[in-house]
């Protein structure tokens, strides 16, 4: 028996507050913080060991950006 991870998403979510501003020479906050995802990982997996594996990867691809993960579970007899 085993549990089976399907359909794994992993997201590196960024949030960006404001940018540098040439033109003004000052940084320039956003009205509202733009949130940008990147989609790092998409696969199924077949045990919580892979699972591990694949966030600790993924974390350090992206070490400075929190992550965010979907999946389904089923079990497998």
């Amino acid at each position: 028996m085993s549990i089976y991870f399907d359909n794994v998403k992993i997201y590196s979510v960024e949030k960006r507050d404001g940018a540098y501003n040439k033109k003004k020479d000052k940084y320039v906050k956003y009205k509202k913080p733009k949130i940008v995802k990147k989609k790092l990982f998409e696969d199924s997996l077949y045990d919580l060991g892979e699972l591990y594996l694949q966030l600790k990867n993924c974390h350090d691809r992206d070490p400075y950006n929190k992550m965010e993960v979907s999946f389904t579970t089923n079990l497998e007899y």
